[in-house]
């Protein structure tokens, strides 16, 4: 089954393009980047609303340096409109130009970010840093791209540098965070996502993932406490499905359901499978169990782990033949899959059961 508990510490690149096209200057997920440097709406961690996008405090403020030329900004509307391949062209022009040009050599590296050419990203960004090692917007995308990449050394290296330079960096204090996680030190990970939540309270990925470590390092109290103050700020799929499950294994399958729910209706794509198995769990744990085994009795016929959760069901009701039945599927489907072992130890079980 898929496992919620790391979509949040997953970078998704599609949140690079969400966030070069609303241009708000940062992204706030899951491997946030600093988008490129032009004006947008804020909100800011005191809760003032002036629009839909998410700036942490310190970004407006960065976004005026440094300054664009008109050539930048013709380019940085091609990003907004989803051209990177045209927008790539012309800044590669203005590099050659003015090869000093910082916000052009962050933008530059967006554009292929969003082409999925992360060689060529790195080399952009690593050219910024030549003019400017201190850059933090750079050394904060390049840092994220490292992690993508499971350079997680160098990630958090770069990180750490950028939050060095500017300790109010959210964005690069979140991203660090996951490096952190990542490199296996939870510790340097908590203290950086309690930074992000100290100057921007109500961003839900650092509560999430921070809610999702102490839950990992059995602190189930804690956990639950973030996790629950996540729950309402979180609109994204990413997030919600993440605190959903998350609540249902810290002991709150009630909010779980919510939460999921929302989670599956969060984005017009169908659900991931994973995503409405962990719902059936949910349901499971509230007691709705005739909906949970069919939720996973419709999953099942697609997606095989549905077959070793429904055993795992079947079993709490002593329907050994039946939960037998299901395990035998799952091993058929997936018989190295991350569950089989499991799934043989309870099918010898099962069958014991139904002689």
């Amino acid at each position: 089954m898929e496992r919620l508990d790391v979509i949040v510490t997953t970078t998704a690149r599609l949140l690079v393009l969400s966030m070069v096209v609303s241009l708000t200057g940062l992204g706030c997920g899951p491997g946030a980047r600093q988008g490129s440097l032009s004006g947008g709406s804020e909100r800011t961690s005191e809760g003032g609303e002036g629009g839909d996008d998410l700036t942490f405090p310190d970004e407006a403020e960065a976004r005026a340096a440094p300054p664009a030329s008109e050539e930048v900004l013709a380019a940085e509307a091609l990003l907004a409109e989803g051209r990177p391949r045209e927008a790539e062209q012309q800044l590669e022009a203005i590099v050659r130009a003015t090869p000093n040009d910082l916000r052009a050599h962050l933008d530059l590296g967006l554009s292929r970010e969003m082409q999925d050419d992360l060689e060529g990203a790195e080399a952009a960004y690593r050219a910024g840093l030549r003019v400017d090692p201190a850059f933090s917007e750079i050394l904060n995308n390049l840092g994220a791209l490292l992690r993508d990449t499971d350079r997680v050394a160098d990630a958090v290296t770069m990180l750490t540098e950028a939050v060095r330079v500017r300790p109010a960096f959210a964005s690069a204090q979140l991203n660090l965070g996951l490096a952190l996680e990542d490199s296996g030190d939870d510790e340097g990970a908590e203290r950086a996502y309690r930074a992000v939540i100290r100057l921007s309270p109500r961003e839900p990925t650092s509560r999430t993932s921070l809610g999702l470590l102490l839950l990992r390092t059995n602190r189930r109290d804690q956990a639950l406490i973030e996790l629950r103050r996540a729950a309402p700020l979180a609109e994204g799929r990413a997030d919600l499905a993440a605190i959903g499950g998350g609540l249902r294994r810290a002991g709150d399958p009630a909010m779980a359901v919510r939460v999921l729910a929302q989670a599956i209706e969060a984005d017009e794509a169908p659900a991931p499978p994973g995503l409405r198995a962990e719902h059936a769990l949910a349901e499971f744990a509230t007691g709705q169990r005739p909906q949970a085994e069919e939720h996973l009795r419709e999953l099942a016929s697609s997606y095989p782990p549905a077959h070793y959760l429904l055993g795992n069901v079947l079993a709490a009701r002593e329907a050994w033949a039946e939960a037998a039945r299901e395990y035998e599927a799952y091993l058929r489907s997936e018989p190295r899959g991350e569950d089989a072992s499991e799934a043989r130890g309870r099918l010898e079980y099962v069958r014991s059961r139904a002689r």
